[in-house]
Protein backbone atom coordinates (compact mmCIF):
# COMPACT_ATOMS: atom_id res chain seq x y z
CA UNK A 1 0.00 0.00 0.00
CA UNK A 2 1.18 3.68 -1.08
CA UNK A 3 2.80 5.14 1.99
CA UNK A 4 1.90 9.39 1.89
CA UNK A 5 3.82 11.93 4.21
CA UNK A 6 0.17 14.01 5.90
CA UNK A 7 0.86 17.28 8.00
CA UNK A 8 0.22 16.38 11.86
CA UNK A 9 -2.23 19.17 11.58
CA UNK A 10 -4.21 17.76 9.17
CA UNK A 11 -5.13 14.38 11.18
CA UNK A 12 -7.96 14.37 13.82
CA UNK A 13 -8.45 11.32 16.17
CA UNK A 14 -11.57 8.96 15.54
CA UNK A 15 -14.56 10.10 17.62
CA UNK A 16 -14.87 6.47 18.96
CA UNK A 17 -11.38 6.18 19.90
CA UNK A 18 -11.18 2.56 21.88
CA UNK A 19 -8.93 4.79 24.60
CA UNK A 20 -10.50 7.40 26.77
CA UNK A 21 -6.96 8.90 27.75
CA UNK A 22 -3.63 8.11 25.83
CA UNK A 23 -1.13 7.06 28.26
CA UNK A 24 2.71 6.80 27.97
CA UNK A 25 2.94 9.66 25.31
CA UNK A 26 5.95 11.44 27.03
CA UNK A 27 7.99 7.91 26.22
CA UNK A 28 6.90 7.52 23.09
CA UNK A 29 7.72 11.43 22.14
CA UNK A 30 11.32 10.42 23.23
CA UNK A 31 11.61 7.16 20.54
CA UNK A 32 9.81 9.25 17.85
CA UNK A 33 12.03 12.10 18.35
CA UNK A 34 15.27 9.86 18.22
CA UNK A 35 13.98 7.69 15.44
CA UNK A 36 10.76 8.96 13.87
CA UNK A 37 7.63 7.46 13.06
CA UNK A 38 8.55 3.67 12.08
CA UNK A 39 5.25 2.55 11.39
CA UNK A 40 2.55 4.25 9.49
CA UNK A 41 -0.72 5.34 10.73
CA UNK A 42 -3.78 4.62 9.01
CA UNK A 43 -6.05 7.23 7.94
CA UNK A 44 -9.18 7.92 6.28
CA UNK A 45 -9.33 9.93 2.97
CA UNK A 46 -10.07 13.73 3.32
CA UNK A 47 -12.94 15.42 4.13
CA UNK A 48 -14.37 18.49 2.84
CA UNK A 49 -11.96 20.34 4.86
CA UNK A 50 -8.97 18.25 3.92
CA UNK A 51 -8.46 16.55 6.98
CA UNK A 52 -7.82 13.07 7.67
CA UNK A 53 -9.22 10.89 10.05
CA UNK A 54 -6.94 8.19 12.30
CA UNK A 55 -8.20 4.88 12.44
CA UNK A 56 -4.98 3.25 14.11
CA UNK A 57 -2.02 5.30 15.34
CA UNK A 58 -3.26 7.57 17.53
CA UNK A 59 -0.50 7.86 19.87
CA UNK A 60 2.16 7.78 17.69
CA UNK A 61 0.23 11.11 16.08
CA UNK A 62 0.00 12.52 19.77
CA UNK A 63 3.84 11.49 20.26
CA UNK A 64 4.77 13.42 16.65
CA UNK A 65 2.76 16.24 17.65
CA UNK A 66 4.08 16.89 20.94
CA UNK A 67 8.03 16.52 19.16
CA UNK A 68 7.03 18.77 16.59
CA UNK A 69 7.22 16.94 13.54
CA UNK A 70 5.84 18.69 10.28
CA UNK A 71 4.47 15.17 8.69
CA UNK A 72 3.80 11.70 9.48
CA UNK A 73 3.82 8.53 7.01
CA UNK A 74 0.14 7.79 6.75
CA UNK A 75 -1.70 5.13 4.36
CA UNK A 76 -4.70 6.26 3.50
CA UNK A 77 -7.23 3.10 3.59
CA UNK A 78 -10.41 2.67 1.49
CA UNK A 79 -13.39 4.46 3.21
CA UNK A 80 -15.11 1.48 5.62
CA UNK A 81 -18.40 1.48 7.92
CA UNK A 82 -18.10 2.49 10.68
CA UNK A 83 -18.00 -1.08 12.74
CA UNK A 84 -15.37 -2.00 10.63
CA UNK A 85 -13.43 1.20 11.81
CA UNK A 86 -13.91 0.37 15.07
CA UNK A 87 -12.13 -2.94 14.99
CA UNK A 88 -9.23 -1.52 13.41
CA UNK A 89 -8.48 0.65 16.05
CA UNK A 90 -9.73 -1.91 18.85
CA UNK A 91 -7.39 -4.50 17.44
CA UNK A 92 -4.47 -2.32 17.42
CA UNK A 93 -4.48 -1.36 20.81
CA UNK A 94 -5.53 -5.28 22.10
CA UNK A 95 -2.33 -6.09 20.93
CA UNK A 96 -0.06 -3.28 21.28
CA UNK A 97 -1.44 -0.90 23.97
CA UNK A 98 -3.59 -2.84 27.03
CA UNK A 99 -6.46 -1.17 27.25
CA UNK A 100 -7.96 -0.87 30.37
CA UNK A 101 -11.18 -3.51 30.82
CA UNK A 102 -13.84 -0.29 30.71
CA UNK A 103 -11.93 1.39 27.82
CA UNK A 104 -12.28 -2.25 25.57
CA UNK A 105 -15.82 -3.10 27.74
CA UNK A 106 -16.45 0.56 25.60
CA UNK A 107 -15.14 -0.56 22.35
CA UNK A 108 -17.39 -3.84 22.49
CA UNK A 109 -20.64 -1.82 23.22
CA UNK A 110 -19.86 -0.30 20.66
CA UNK A 111 -20.12 -2.70 18.00
CA UNK A 112 -23.02 -3.91 20.00
CA UNK A 113 -25.02 -0.80 18.93
CA UNK A 114 -24.38 -1.37 15.59
CA UNK A 115 -25.76 -5.09 15.93
CA UNK A 116 -22.80 -6.65 15.97
CA UNK A 117 -23.90 -10.54 18.10
CA UNK A 118 -20.84 -10.77 20.91
CA UNK A 119 -20.05 -13.65 18.47
CA UNK A 120 -18.86 -11.55 15.99
CA UNK A 121 -17.18 -9.40 17.83
CA UNK A 122 -14.89 -11.78 19.30
CA UNK A 123 -14.20 -13.33 16.08
CA UNK A 124 -12.79 -9.94 14.61
CA UNK A 125 -10.59 -8.74 17.05
CA UNK A 126 -9.44 -12.71 18.48
CA UNK A 127 -10.82 -12.18 22.41
CA UNK A 128 -12.32 -15.09 23.65
CA UNK A 129 -16.39 -14.87 23.46
CA UNK A 130 -16.93 -15.39 27.00
CA UNK A 131 -14.44 -12.26 27.63
CA UNK A 132 -16.54 -10.66 25.11
CA UNK A 133 -19.59 -11.04 27.04
CA UNK A 134 -18.52 -10.41 30.16
CA UNK A 135 -17.27 -6.99 28.88
CA UNK A 136 -20.31 -5.73 27.79
CA UNK A 137 -22.18 -6.89 31.08
CA UNK A 138 -19.35 -4.51 32.81
CA UNK A 139 -21.25 -1.79 31.09
CA UNK A 140 -24.34 -2.25 32.59
CA UNK A 141 -23.01 -2.23 35.92
CA UNK A 142 -21.92 1.37 38.28
CA UNK A 143 -19.33 3.45 38.13
CA UNK A 144 -17.40 1.86 41.34
CA UNK A 145 -17.67 -1.64 39.88
CA UNK A 146 -16.38 -0.69 36.61
CA UNK A 147 -14.06 1.52 38.75
CA UNK A 148 -12.32 -1.51 40.43
CA UNK A 149 -12.18 -3.77 37.43
CA UNK A 150 -10.02 -0.92 35.95
CA UNK A 151 -7.68 -1.16 39.32
CA UNK A 152 -7.55 -4.82 38.50
CA UNK A 153 -9.63 -5.59 42.71
CA UNK A 154 -12.11 -7.45 40.32
CA UNK A 155 -11.78 -9.74 37.54
CA UNK A 156 -14.46 -9.55 34.94
CA UNK A 157 -16.50 -13.43 35.82
CA UNK A 158 -16.59 -11.81 39.35
CA UNK A 159 -18.13 -8.46 38.06
CA UNK A 160 -20.40 -10.13 35.36
CA UNK A 161 -22.00 -12.15 38.77
CA UNK A 162 -23.03 -8.68 40.00
CA UNK A 163 -25.56 -7.83 37.21
CA UNK A 164 -28.74 -9.48 39.02
CA UNK A 165 -27.49 -6.32 41.60
CA UNK A 166 -27.50 -3.86 39.23
CA UNK A 167 -30.68 -2.57 40.60
CA UNK A 168 -29.88 -2.60 44.22
CA UNK A 169 -27.01 -0.10 44.99
CA UNK A 170 -26.62 -0.59 48.40
CA UNK A 171 -26.30 -4.72 47.37
CA UNK A 172 -23.70 -3.58 45.20
CA UNK A 173 -22.01 -1.67 47.92
CA UNK A 174 -22.11 -4.23 50.49
CA UNK A 175 -20.58 -6.84 47.51
CA UNK A 176 -17.77 -4.80 47.10
CA UNK A 177 -16.85 -4.21 50.97
CA UNK A 178 -16.63 -7.64 51.99
CA UNK A 179 -15.41 -8.67 48.14
CA UNK A 180 -11.25 -9.55 47.87
CA UNK A 181 -10.22 -11.53 45.03
CA UNK A 182 -12.35 -14.02 42.25
CA UNK A 183 -13.17 -16.24 45.54
CA UNK A 184 -13.64 -13.40 48.02
CA UNK A 185 -16.16 -11.32 45.43
CA UNK A 186 -17.92 -15.24 45.08
CA UNK A 187 -18.23 -15.52 48.79
CA UNK A 188 -19.86 -11.89 49.33
CA UNK A 189 -22.76 -12.76 46.11
CA UNK A 190 -23.36 -16.07 47.50
CA UNK A 191 -23.79 -14.11 51.26
CA UNK A 192 -26.56 -11.64 49.23
CA UNK A 193 -28.20 -14.18 47.20
CA UNK A 194 -28.88 -15.85 50.41
CA UNK A 195 -29.88 -12.44 52.31
CA UNK A 196 -32.28 -11.55 49.31
CA UNK A 197 -33.83 -14.76 49.24
CA UNK A 198 -34.60 -14.34 53.13
CA UNK A 199 -35.97 -11.06 52.35
CA UNK A 200 -38.32 -12.23 49.54
CA UNK A 201 -39.29 -14.63 51.55
CA UNK A 202 -40.37 -12.64 54.36
CA UNK A 203 -42.51 -10.54 51.92
CA UNK A 204 -44.30 -13.88 50.51
CA UNK A 205 -44.83 -15.04 54.03
CA UNK A 206 -46.67 -11.61 55.14
CA UNK A 207 -48.71 -11.26 52.26
CA UNK A 208 -49.77 -14.72 52.64
CA UNK A 209 -50.87 -13.75 56.24
CA UNK A 210 -52.53 -10.71 55.09
CA UNK A 211 -54.64 -12.75 52.65
CA UNK A 212 -55.51 -15.00 54.99
CA UNK A 213 -57.26 -12.31 57.10
CA UNK A 214 -54.33 -12.14 59.69
CA UNK A 215 -53.42 -9.53 62.11
CA UNK A 216 -49.07 -9.29 61.17
CA UNK A 217 -47.32 -7.50 63.80
CA UNK A 218 -43.40 -6.84 64.99
CA UNK A 219 -42.12 -9.48 67.19
CA UNK A 220 -44.17 -9.20 70.33
CA UNK A 221 -42.40 -9.53 73.81
CA UNK A 222 -42.93 -13.49 75.13
CA UNK A 223 -43.62 -14.32 79.03
CA UNK A 224 -40.24 -15.88 79.10
CA UNK A 225 -39.24 -11.86 78.39
CA UNK A 226 -41.13 -10.68 80.99
CA UNK A 227 -44.57 -9.63 78.35
CA UNK A 228 -47.39 -11.61 78.23
CA UNK A 229 -47.48 -12.87 74.94
CA UNK A 230 -46.87 -16.87 74.22
CA UNK A 231 -46.80 -18.80 70.93
CA UNK A 232 -50.20 -20.19 69.77
CA UNK A 233 -48.94 -23.69 69.91
CA UNK A 234 -47.87 -23.59 73.32
CA UNK A 235 -51.50 -22.97 74.82
CA UNK A 236 -54.26 -25.21 75.61
CA UNK A 237 -57.72 -24.47 76.03
CA UNK A 238 -59.47 -24.92 80.10
CA UNK A 239 -60.14 -28.64 78.92
CA UNK A 240 -56.18 -29.29 78.40
CA UNK A 241 -56.71 -29.79 74.72
CA UNK A 242 -53.97 -27.80 72.60
CA UNK A 243 -54.57 -24.77 70.84
CA UNK A 244 -55.29 -25.33 66.99
CA UNK A 245 -53.11 -22.28 65.73
CA UNK A 246 -54.83 -22.74 62.14
CA UNK A 247 -58.14 -22.26 63.54
CA UNK A 248 -56.96 -18.98 65.92
CA UNK A 249 -55.40 -17.09 63.51
CA UNK A 250 -58.04 -14.73 62.84
CA UNK A 251 -59.19 -14.14 66.22
CA UNK A 252 -58.65 -10.72 67.67
CA UNK A 253 -56.69 -11.54 70.02
CA UNK A 254 -54.12 -13.46 67.88
CA UNK A 255 -51.65 -12.14 65.64
CA UNK A 256 -48.55 -13.33 63.68
CA UNK A 257 -44.94 -12.29 63.42
CA UNK A 258 -42.16 -13.13 61.04
CA UNK A 259 -39.67 -15.57 62.85
CA UNK A 260 -35.85 -15.02 61.80
CA UNK A 261 -34.32 -17.09 64.50
CA UNK A 262 -33.77 -19.73 62.30
CA UNK A 263 -32.55 -20.74 59.00
CA UNK A 264 -35.51 -19.93 57.32
CA UNK A 265 -37.96 -17.06 58.37
CA UNK A 266 -41.14 -18.52 59.69
CA UNK A 267 -44.45 -17.47 60.45
CA UNK A 268 -45.52 -17.51 64.25
CA UNK A 269 -48.63 -17.24 65.20
CA UNK A 270 -49.08 -15.96 68.99
CA UNK A 271 -51.63 -14.69 71.38
CA UNK A 272 -51.08 -11.31 72.97
CA UNK A 273 -53.10 -12.11 76.52
CA UNK A 274 -53.18 -15.68 77.06
CA UNK A 275 -55.13 -15.51 79.90
CA UNK A 276 -57.78 -12.85 78.65
CA UNK A 277 -58.67 -15.47 76.00
CA UNK A 278 -59.11 -18.13 78.29
CA UNK A 279 -55.96 -20.18 77.77
CA UNK A 280 -53.28 -21.38 79.76
CA UNK A 281 -49.50 -22.76 79.27
CA UNK A 282 -49.29 -26.22 78.35
CA UNK A 283 -47.98 -28.60 81.16
CA UNK A 284 -44.47 -29.28 80.01
CA UNK A 285 -43.99 -25.34 78.89
CA UNK A 286 -41.26 -23.96 81.26
CA UNK A 287 -40.62 -20.55 79.02
CA UNK A 288 -37.57 -19.83 80.27
CA UNK A 289 -35.94 -22.91 79.44
CA UNK A 290 -37.34 -22.69 76.01
CA UNK A 291 -36.17 -19.11 75.34
CA UNK A 292 -32.74 -20.62 76.14
CA UNK A 293 -32.89 -23.36 74.24
CA UNK A 294 -34.87 -21.30 71.40
CA UNK A 295 -31.54 -18.73 72.01
CA UNK A 296 -29.20 -21.50 71.41
CA UNK A 297 -30.76 -22.72 68.69
CA UNK A 298 -30.89 -19.24 66.97
CA UNK A 299 -26.93 -19.59 66.86
CA UNK A 300 -27.00 -22.72 65.54
CA UNK A 301 -29.16 -22.21 62.56
CA UNK A 302 -27.36 -19.02 61.63
CA UNK A 303 -23.95 -20.58 61.61
CA UNK A 304 -25.34 -23.06 59.33
CA UNK A 305 -26.69 -20.73 57.08
CA UNK A 306 -23.63 -19.27 56.72
CA UNK A 307 -22.01 -22.68 56.47
CA UNK A 308 -24.00 -23.51 53.52
CA UNK A 309 -23.51 -20.29 51.87
CA UNK A 310 -19.88 -21.40 52.02
CA UNK A 311 -20.26 -24.97 51.17
CA UNK A 312 -21.84 -24.16 47.76
CA UNK A 313 -18.55 -21.62 46.95
CA UNK A 314 -16.28 -24.62 48.50
CA UNK A 315 -18.11 -26.87 45.94
CA UNK A 316 -17.83 -24.54 42.84
CA UNK A 317 -14.04 -24.05 43.65
CA UNK A 318 -13.36 -27.63 44.17
CA UNK A 319 -15.33 -28.71 40.67
CA UNK A 320 -13.65 -25.95 39.31
CA UNK A 321 -10.12 -26.64 40.31
CA UNK A 322 -10.12 -30.46 40.40
CA UNK A 323 -12.43 -31.78 37.43
CA UNK A 324 -10.06 -32.82 35.24
CA UNK A 325 -7.84 -35.78 34.82
CA UNK A 326 -4.32 -33.19 34.68
CA UNK A 327 -5.67 -31.38 37.72
CA UNK A 328 -7.03 -34.54 39.51
CA UNK A 329 -3.28 -35.88 39.40
CA UNK A 330 -2.20 -33.71 41.82
CA UNK A 331 -4.40 -35.10 44.43
CA UNK A 332 -4.08 -39.17 43.23
CA UNK A 333 -1.36 -39.77 45.52
CA UNK A 334 -2.94 -38.56 49.32
CA UNK A 335 -5.98 -39.73 48.28
CA UNK A 336 -4.76 -43.55 46.78
CA UNK A 337 -3.11 -43.25 50.40
CA UNK A 338 -6.03 -42.51 52.43
CA UNK A 339 -7.89 -45.41 49.95
CA UNK A 340 -5.78 -47.91 50.56
CA UNK A 341 -5.39 -47.38 53.81
CA UNK A 342 -8.56 -47.61 55.05
CA UNK A 343 -12.38 -48.63 54.38
CA UNK A 344 -13.80 -45.71 52.45
CA UNK A 345 -17.73 -46.15 51.34
CA UNK A 346 -19.23 -44.32 48.88
CA UNK A 347 -19.82 -40.33 49.16
CA UNK A 348 -22.85 -39.45 50.74
CA UNK A 349 -25.91 -38.37 49.24
CA UNK A 350 -25.28 -34.36 50.36
CA UNK A 351 -21.95 -34.45 48.29
CA UNK A 352 -22.78 -37.01 45.56
CA UNK A 353 -23.71 -34.45 43.15
CA UNK A 354 -19.88 -32.70 43.82
CA UNK A 355 -18.45 -36.48 43.57
CA UNK A 356 -19.82 -36.76 40.09
CA UNK A 357 -19.13 -33.49 38.59
CA UNK A 358 -14.99 -34.03 39.31
CA UNK A 359 -15.57 -37.57 38.57
CA UNK A 360 -17.20 -36.29 35.26
CA UNK A 361 -19.47 -39.23 35.26
CA UNK A 362 -21.58 -40.85 38.36
CA UNK A 363 -19.09 -41.99 40.38
CA UNK A 364 -20.48 -45.32 41.72
CA UNK A 365 -21.18 -46.32 37.62
CA UNK A 366 -17.81 -46.24 36.28
CA UNK A 367 -17.70 -47.87 33.02
CA UNK A 368 -15.58 -51.58 33.22
CA UNK A 369 -13.14 -49.68 30.26
CA UNK A 370 -12.58 -46.68 32.27
CA UNK A 371 -9.22 -45.60 31.38
CA UNK A 372 -6.51 -44.37 34.45
CA UNK A 373 -7.40 -40.61 34.20
CA UNK A 374 -10.97 -41.58 34.70
CA UNK A 375 -10.12 -43.82 37.67
CA UNK A 376 -7.57 -40.52 38.50
CA UNK A 377 -10.96 -38.44 38.74
CA UNK A 378 -13.04 -40.75 40.25
CA UNK A 379 -10.20 -41.79 43.39
CA UNK A 380 -9.71 -37.67 44.11
CA UNK A 381 -13.62 -37.18 43.58
CA UNK A 382 -13.96 -39.67 46.16
CA UNK A 383 -11.11 -38.58 48.38
CA UNK A 384 -12.40 -34.72 48.18
CA UNK A 385 -16.23 -35.71 49.04
CA UNK A 386 -15.01 -38.09 51.71
CA UNK A 387 -12.96 -35.29 53.05
CA UNK A 388 -16.25 -32.69 52.63
CA UNK A 389 -18.40 -35.05 54.59
CA UNK A 390 -15.92 -35.14 57.63
CA UNK A 391 -15.95 -31.45 57.23
CA UNK A 392 -19.26 -31.16 57.89
CA UNK A 393 -19.59 -33.87 60.85
CA UNK A 394 -16.64 -32.22 62.41
CA UNK A 395 -17.96 -28.53 62.16
CA UNK A 396 -21.42 -29.56 63.30
CA UNK A 397 -20.81 -32.80 65.08
CA UNK A 398 -19.16 -34.79 67.57
CA UNK A 399 -17.83 -37.59 65.20
CA UNK A 400 -15.48 -36.27 63.01
CA UNK A 401 -11.73 -36.76 62.45
CA UNK A 402 -10.55 -33.32 63.62
CA UNK A 403 -6.97 -33.98 62.34
CA UNK A 404 -8.02 -34.55 59.00
CA UNK A 405 -10.61 -31.48 58.75
CA UNK A 406 -7.53 -29.16 59.40
CA UNK A 407 -5.18 -31.05 57.33
CA UNK A 408 -8.60 -30.68 54.70
CA UNK A 409 -9.02 -26.84 55.15
CA UNK A 410 -5.04 -26.04 54.87
CA UNK A 411 -5.50 -27.92 51.50
CA UNK A 412 -7.82 -25.94 50.28
CA UNK A 413 -5.80 -22.51 51.05
CA UNK A 414 -3.06 -23.96 49.64
CA UNK A 415 -5.01 -24.37 46.22
CA UNK A 416 -5.71 -20.96 46.11
CA UNK A 417 -9.25 -20.86 47.74
CA UNK A 418 -9.82 -18.25 50.52
CA UNK A 419 -11.79 -19.45 53.32
CA UNK A 420 -15.58 -17.47 54.08
CA UNK A 421 -15.77 -15.99 58.08
CA UNK A 422 -17.41 -19.31 59.18
CA UNK A 423 -14.76 -21.88 57.65
CA UNK A 424 -12.20 -19.57 58.76
CA UNK A 425 -13.84 -20.17 62.36
CA UNK A 426 -13.90 -23.42 62.08
CA UNK A 427 -10.67 -23.86 61.36
CA UNK A 428 -9.71 -21.46 64.29
CA UNK A 429 -12.22 -23.63 66.55
CA UNK A 430 -10.39 -27.16 65.55
CA UNK A 431 -7.01 -25.72 65.98
CA UNK A 432 -7.78 -24.55 69.62
CA UNK A 433 -9.56 -27.84 70.76
CA UNK A 434 -6.40 -29.54 69.23
CA UNK A 435 -3.89 -27.51 71.29
CA UNK A 436 -5.92 -28.15 74.24
CA UNK A 437 -6.37 -31.85 73.69
CA UNK A 438 -2.30 -32.19 73.40
CA UNK A 439 -2.29 -29.72 76.22
CA UNK A 440 -4.22 -32.59 78.45
CA UNK A 441 -2.01 -35.54 77.17
CA UNK A 442 1.19 -33.89 78.19
CA UNK A 443 -0.66 -33.16 81.72
CA UNK A 444 -1.60 -36.45 82.47
CA UNK A 445 2.09 -38.13 81.08
CA UNK A 446 3.53 -35.59 83.82
CA UNK A 447 0.89 -37.26 86.31
CA UNK A 448 1.71 -40.75 85.25
CA UNK A 449 5.67 -39.96 86.10
CA UNK A 450 4.83 -38.38 89.39
CA UNK A 451 2.60 -41.46 90.23
CA UNK A 452 5.24 -43.75 89.90
CA UNK A 453 7.98 -41.70 92.01
CA UNK A 454 5.33 -42.02 94.75
CA UNK A 455 6.10 -45.21 96.73
CA UNK A 456 2.50 -45.34 98.62
CA UNK A 457 0.50 -48.39 97.59
CA UNK A 458 -2.55 -47.41 96.04
CA UNK A 459 -5.45 -48.10 97.26
CA UNK A 460 -7.04 -51.62 96.81
CA UNK A 461 -10.03 -51.72 94.65
CA UNK A 462 -10.69 -49.74 91.11
CA UNK A 463 -8.66 -47.27 90.44
CA UNK A 464 -9.56 -44.02 88.56
CA UNK A 465 -7.38 -44.95 85.95
CA UNK A 466 -9.94 -48.25 85.12
CA UNK A 467 -13.33 -46.57 85.42
CA UNK A 468 -14.55 -46.93 82.13
CA UNK A 469 -15.24 -43.19 80.34
CA UNK A 470 -18.96 -42.80 80.29
CA UNK A 471 -18.11 -40.72 77.32
CA UNK A 472 -16.63 -43.41 75.03
CA UNK A 473 -13.50 -43.48 73.92
CA UNK A 474 -14.06 -41.24 70.91
CA UNK A 475 -11.37 -38.64 71.08
CA UNK A 476 -13.24 -36.20 69.08
CA UNK A 477 -16.17 -36.35 71.38
CA UNK A 478 -13.95 -34.79 73.75
CA UNK A 479 -12.08 -32.85 71.24
CA UNK A 480 -15.64 -31.41 70.44
CA UNK A 481 -16.64 -30.92 73.65
CA UNK A 482 -13.40 -29.26 74.42
CA UNK A 483 -13.82 -26.16 71.76
CA UNK A 484 -13.58 -22.99 73.01
CA UNK A 485 -17.42 -20.81 73.77
CA UNK A 486 -18.62 -20.02 70.10
CA UNK A 487 -17.28 -22.45 68.07
CA UNK A 488 -19.47 -24.65 66.04
CA UNK A 489 -19.02 -27.84 67.74
CA UNK A 490 -19.39 -26.05 71.19
CA UNK A 491 -22.39 -24.81 69.87
CA UNK A 492 -24.23 -27.73 69.21
CA UNK A 493 -26.49 -29.48 71.66
CA UNK A 494 -26.69 -32.72 73.37
CA UNK A 495 -27.82 -35.02 70.86
CA UNK A 496 -30.41 -32.93 69.90
CA UNK A 497 -32.07 -35.35 66.81
CA UNK A 498 -33.49 -32.81 64.96
CA UNK A 499 -30.44 -30.73 64.55
CA UNK A 500 -28.59 -33.70 64.41
CA UNK A 501 -30.21 -35.27 61.31
CA UNK A 502 -30.46 -31.67 59.58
Amino acid sequence: MEITHIPTSQLIPHKNNAHSELRGIDELAATVEYLGIIEPLVVLPADDDGRHTIIAGHRRHAAATQVGLETVPCIVAADRDAADQIVIMLVENLHRDDLTPTEEAKAYEQLALLDWEPERIAKATGRDLERVRHSLTLRKLPDPVQQAADAEQIDLAAAAALTEFAHDPKALERIMKKGGGHWGYKHAIADEQARQATKDRIERLKAELVLAGVKVTARPTFVSEGGTAMRAEHLVDANGDPVDVEAVKTEPRFAAYISRDYYTPAAVVYCADPTAAGLRPAPDTYEAARAEREARHTEIEARRAAWESATGVRHEFLTGRFATAKAAKGLFRPALRDLAGSHMSMPAHDVRDLADAICGCPIDDLPENAGLDRLTRATVARWLADAEDNLRVAAFGRWGDFQRALAYLDLLVAEGYELAEIESEIHRAITEALAEEDDSEADEVSADEDDEDDEEPEPEGESLAEVPDERGTDSHESQAEAAPDGSIAASVPERDDDLVNA
